[in-house]
């Protein structure tokens, strides 16, 4: 009796709305520490998180427009959602090469080395006997080094603490916080460019997903409009089980299988946050197959027919519509 009394197409909107937002919720919140571990600066990873938004908020009624006149929401709606994880995954390979490694001796002895997995690029050959000789060296009473206290918000760090610090070669070399890579700031931008290219792209069409989805849904209730948030409440419970379970699964991700330099305690493996992401929302995809589109008959708009509106007698008008009558009456006695 249970099962039987369930709406099957509330049942799909309602899934749909779980896988959709535990995909954000896997991921998004997470992305500006993501990028922070690569290098980029508070700035950047704030341009690159608060981009999509402003790019959803601009081409979010252009695609609803669309949708509307061309009677195609189901179709942008899983084009959409297609977009969402074509666009979204490569954001986890995109990273700036490994140019050096800190090294620590003795828990206060810092010193750069080349790092195990090289860069990817055409570079010289004035630092092979580095390459073939490296920390073979006899340290014998050298000054001590200390790390550099970091405030919160500021990231990355200047290298200039590490023993082998040279102003000149070194001058555009920064490391994350809590890791041991370092990159070189040209590179760094690269990325930041190559990101912000990325996320503008995506969400350009990815945006109508959830707008395309509320209108359907809203739709779909009719009358009975004011259960939308009955559907909506799934969106916020998958966000907070995906957020929750991910976070636990993240704390423990400290395994890297190609890191250049070894992982710190606190570095994070992100990859758990990226397939979470691309699987939720990839249920999502499939039960948007599901949800029905309703257009009007009319595309124009509701053709609206006159109506006759009685004029309403007041009592002048009453008294005199009666004398005219008594009038007529009179006039016909008499002849």
């Amino acid at each position: 009796m249970l099962c039987g009394s369930v709406d099957q197409e509330l049942m799909i909107v309602k899934t749909f709305y779980f896988f959709f937002y535990s995909a954000f919720g896997s991921l998004f919140p997470l992305m500006g520490v993501y990028f922070k571990q690569m290098g980029m600066t508070a700035l950047q990873c704030g341009l690159l998180v608060g981009v999509r938004p402003l790019v959803e908020f601009l081409t979010a009624s252009f695609w609803g427009s669309y949708a509307d006149k061309s009677k195609k929401g189901k179709a942008l709606l899983l084009a959409s959602l297609s977009a969402w994880i074509v666009f979204t995954l490569p954001l986890g390979f995109i990273q700036p090469p490994a140019e050096k490694c800190i090294v620590c001796y003795n828990e206060s002895f810092y010193r750069l080395e080349t790092p195990h997995v090289s860069r990817i690029l055409k570079r010289s050959v004035d630092n092979l006997p580095e390459l073939i000789h490296q920390s073979n060296e006899e340290y014998a009473r050298v000054r001590r080094d200390v790390r550099p206290y970091s405030e919160a918000g500021i990231s990355p760090l200047k290298i200039n603490y590490v023993n082998n610090y040279d102003p000149v070669k070194h001058n555009n070399l920064v490391s994350p916080l809590f890791s041991n890579i370092v990159y070189r700031t040209d590179d760094i931008h690269k990325a930041f460019f190559l990101l912000m290219l990325l996320v503008i792209i995506g969400e350009f069409f990815s945006a109508p997903a959830i707008t395309l989805a509320d209108s359907a849904v809203i739709t779909l209730l009719g009358e009975d409009s004011d259960l939308y948030g009955h559907q909506r409440m799934f969106g916020s419970l998958g966000w907070g089980v995906a957020m929750f379970f991910v976070g636990i699964a993240l704390d423990h991700s400290t395994s890297f299988p190609d890191h250049p330099c070894g992982p710190e305690k606190q570095e994070k493996n992100y990859t758990i946050c990226f397939a979470t992401f691309a699987v939720s929302m990839s249920a999502a995809l499939i039960a948007a197959t599901q949800i029905n589109f309703k257009y009007p008959e009319n595309p124009d708009g509701m053709e609206f027919k006159e109506k006759t509106v009685d004029p309403v007698m007041t009592k002048e008008d009453e008294m005199q519509n009666q004398l005219a009558m008594q009038l007529g009456e009179s006039i016909k006695d008499v002849y």
